[in-house]
């Protein structure tokens, strides 16, 4: 199974529609959980599902990688419970680093997610909601979030780094699919309770960003 996508895009874009599928995926496995036909290779990803697996590799479309890609399709012939899913991943056009935003700034932004909620908007809400994740990630650690990021990276460096709870963790993870399927135009109900929720967590996450310091 082949697509042509972004590189920052491919885990936004491929492992949801597994999660939507019934898959479990799990990235960068480790070579503990993969099958002994798989020990000289680790894919990028693993979505498993009663009665079907599937590895995950992102290349590039070179011809290195293309030829390495033949040496994998041959390593899962006559593994009848196991597919091969290659994604070519283009390298991203955003090349551009992104301002970091103020505490000020995020904090009015946060406000304005809350008088979309109050005024009965939740779909803009939470787009607005994710954009101020975004920003205030970029805020927290710009070296890390210097450039766009997909949503996983995103919640999972600021997990990693301690700046959110696993609960929160799911919240974000929730909101994420949710704006996901906003911003490609599916209209279904938001949960209010979910804008809320999230909502909290920016208001968290805003207290850590350095405020301005005053001038002498």
């Amino acid at each position: 199974m082949t697509a042509d996508v972004g590189e920052r895009e491919v885990i936004d874009l491929v492992l949801p529609r597994l999660q939507a599928e019934g898959y479990e995926v799990y990235m960068h496995p480790s070579p503990s959980v993969l099958p002994l036909f798989m020990r000289s290779y680790r894919p990028d990803a693993i979505a498993l599902k009663s009665g079907k697996k599937v590895a995950v590799e992102v290349v590039r479309p070179s011809d290195e990688d293309r030829r390495r890609i033949q040496d994998l399709r041959s390593l899962f012939v006559g593994q009848s419970d196991w597919e091969l899913m290659v994604i070519y991943a283009s390298p991203s056009n955003s090349t551009e680093q992104l301002d970091v935003a103020s505490r000020e700034q995020i904090e009015a932004s946060i406000r304005e997610v809350e008088s979309l909620r109050a005024a009965g908007q939740p779909r803009p809400a939470i787009l607005l909601a994710y954009a101020t994740l975004e920003a205030i990630g970029r805020a927290l650690l710009p070296d890390e979030f210097r450039y766009p990021q997909s949503s996983v990276r995103l919640i999972e460096v600021l997990a990693s780094q301690g700046l959110i709870t696993p609960h929160e963790a799911k919240i974000v993870r929730e909101a994420s699919r949710v704006r996901n399927a906003v911003a490609h135009g599916e209209f279904g109900p938001v949960d209010d309770s979910l804008v809320d929720s999230f909502i909290e967590v920016l208001a968290t996450l805003a207290e850590m960003v350095p405020a301005p310091s005053l001038s002498p």
